[in-house]
C-alpha cells in the first residue's frame, strides 16, 4: 500500500505498535454439552455477525479462560479458509473464547476498536494481507502486527467512528431494499406461472380449435394411421386393440378455462418410437463407460428449473452410444427430473449440444407438435401447483424419487395451440421484464458496495 499524506496530527502506524497483543486461540474440542464457555470459530462468523445460540460450548482451565476470555472491543480474524483476513469486533459477548483458527487483535489506549475495526473493512487493509500474485490472503499474527494505517488523535476517532456509522447504516437500509428484490422477484415469477396456467394472463378466442377437438382430431389421425399400417402388412385392424395414453383422472385437480383440458404427458408424446424413454438405468450405463470426449450424456445436475445448465459435462464413446440409441436426445426436447429439488423440474435440450443420450432419472419427452409447444410444457411442469403434484406422486424415504410411470402420469392444463402461443409469448415478455430489474439490482448492489468503500477511504484520509 502506497502511503499518502495525512492531516496534521494524524500518524502512521503499525497494528503491532496499537496492540496490547496478538494472539492466537485456544485449541479445544467443541460439544453442546460441555458446560464451559462458549467456543467461537471461524464458522460462527457469518455476513459480519454470530449467533450466540448456535455457538458450542468447551472444556477449559481457569487459567485458560482468563487468558482466551472474550471482551468487548476484541477483534477476531479468520486465519485460513475463505473467510481468511476477515475480522469481527465484539461487543458486549457471552462468557466465551475463541478457537485456534481465528487471531484475536485487542488494542491499547491509543486507538477506538471501532476506528481499527472500521479500517480492516477497507481495501488499504486488504491490500497488505493479500500477498502478491496470490489472491488468497495471508493472515497471521506477524502479517496483521505489520499492517499500517492512520491514526488520528482520539477526538478525531471518535468522530470518524460516528460519522462512518451514521454512513454505513444509510447504506445497510439501501442493501436491505436491493435484497429484498431478490425473493420478491422469485414469488411473481411463480405467480405470473401459476396465472398463465389458470388462463389468468390471456383472453380466449372464439377462433382457437378447443383442445378437446384438437385431440380428438389428433387421435382420429393415429387411430387411421395405426389402421393403414395394419392393412398394409395384412392384418385385420379390428382384432387387434389400438393402444393409446390413459387420460388423467381429473376429479382433484380443479376447474379450467372453456377450451382447455386435463392431459398427462403420455398424452403428449409425439408419434414415433422412444418419444418418451428414461435413461439407462443400472450397469447399462456404469462409472468407468465415461469418457473425457464424445457423446453428452445429460444428468440430473444439468437439469435446471426452466433452465439448461451446461457447465457440468459427461460424455461417452461413440460404441457405447449405439447400445443406448433409445435414450437419444436432440435440441428441443423436454427434460423431467424424477429425482432432487424440486422434483419434477423440467428444461429444454438447447441447440448446439449435438448428439445426446439421458441418464437415468432423467426422463426425455419429445413433444407432438400438432398437440403442444415444447416451450408450454417445460412451463407448466415448473409451476408451484406441479411440483406439489410430484412431490404427492413420488415414492421413498428422505430422497424421494418419481419412477417413470409417475413421470408419464404428471398432468398438464392443455390450453388451444394458439393460445399455448400467445401464454409462452406473455410469460417470456413479463420473465424479460424481471430480468432487467434484477440486471439493474444488481449494478445498484455493486454500487453501494463502492460506496461503502469510497466512504472508508475518505475517512482514512481525513475527509469525512
Amino acid at each position: 500500500m502506497e502511503r499518502y499524506e495525512l492531516p496534521d496530527g494524524w500518524r502512521w502506524v503499525s497494528v503491532r505498535i496499537v496492540a496490547d497483543s496478538i494472539q492466537y486461540g485456544f485449541t479445544a474440542k467443541s460439544s453442546e454439552q460441555f458446560n464451559g464457555p462458549l467456543y467461537l470459530r471461524i464458522t460462527d462468523i457469518q455476513n459480519g455477525k454470530v449467533n450466540w445460540d448456535s455457538v458450542p460450548r468447551c472444556e477449559i482451565s481457569d487459567d485458560d479462560l482468563e487468558k482466551y476470555r472474550l471482551a468487548s472491543g476484541d477483534i477476531v480474524f479468520a486465519r485460513s479458509g475463505a473467510t481468511a483476513g476477515k475480522s469481527y469486533l465484539l461487543k458486549d459477548p457471552p462468557l466465551s473464547v475463541f478457537a485456534s483458527y481465528l487471531i484475536r487483535v485487542r488494542t491499547n489506549n491509543q486507538v477506538l476498536p471501532e476506528y481499527l475495526a472500521a479500517f480492516f473493512k477497507s481495501k488499504d487493509y486488504w491490500d497488505q494481507v493479500i500477498t502478491r500474485g496470490n489472491a488468497q490472503p495471508n493472515a497471521n499474527a506477524q502479517v496483521l502486527g505489520a499492517v499500517t494505517f492512520p491514526l488520528p488523535p482520539l477526538p478525531e476517532q471518535h468522530r470518524i467512528v460516528k460519522k462512518i456509522e451514521s454512513l454505513f447504516a444509510e447504506a445497510r437500509t439501501a442493501r436491505a431494499a436491493l435484497e429484498r428484490a431478490e425473493p420478491l422477484l422469485r414469488k411473481f415469477r411463480r405467480a405470473v406461472l401459476s396465472a398463465a396456467f389458470r388462463g389468468a394472463l390471456t383472453e380466449r378466442d372464439a377462433n382457437d380449435e378447443s383442445a378437446s377437438m384438437l385431440l380428438e382430431r389428433i387421435r382420429a389421425e393415429r387411430i387411421k394411421k395405426w389402421q393403414d399400417d395394419l392393412r398394409a402388412k395384412g392384418k385385420d385392424a379390428t382384432k387387434v386393440k389400438f393402444v393409446e395414453a390413459e387420460p388423467p383422472n381429473t376429479r382433484d385437480l380443479g376447474n379450467l378455462p372453456k377450451g382447455w383440458e386435463w392431459v398427462n404427458t403420455a398424452m403428449l408424446a409425439a408419434d414415433e418410437p422412444h418419444s418418451f424413454t428414461d435413461g439407462p438405468f443400472g450397469s447399462n450405463l456404469k462409472t468407468e463407460d465415461y469418457v473425457n470426449k464424445g457423446v453428452r450424456v445429460i444428468r440430473l445436475q444439468n437439469l435446471g428449473v426452466s433452465q439448461f445448465k451446461d457447465k457440468d459435462k459427461a460424455y461417452i464413446s461413440e460404441e457405447k452410444y449405439q447400445t443406448l440409441r433409445k435414450h437419444e436426445t436432440i435440441a428441443g426436447d423436454v427434460i423431467i427430473a424424477a429425482l432432487g429439488d424440486p422434483l419434477g423440474r423440467t428444461c429444454i435440450v438447447p441447440e448446439g449440444i449435438g448428439t445426446a443420450i439421458v441418464k437415468a432419472d432423467c426422463i426425455r419427452l419429445r413433444v407432438n407438435s400438432e398437440l403442444a409447444l415444447n416451450k408450454y410444457v417445460m412451463l407448466a411442469l415448473n409451476t408451484v401447483e406441479h411440483f406439489r403434484r410430484a412431490e404427492a406422486a413420488a415414492h421413498g424415504v428422505g430422497r424421494v424419487r418419481a419412477n417413470f410411470s409417475d413421470v408419464k402420469a404428471f398432468v398438464v392444463p392443455l390450453a388451444p395451440l394458439a393460445e399455448q402461443q400467445r401464454i409462452v409469448e406473455r410469460i417470456e415478455s413479463l420473465f424479460a421484464q424481471a430480468e432487467q430489474i434484477e440486471h439493474a439490482v444488481e449494478i445498484a448492489r455493486r454500487r453501494a458496495e463502492k460506496v461503502e468503500q469510497a466512504i472508508l477511504a475518505r475517512a482514512f484520509r481525513g475527509e469525512l
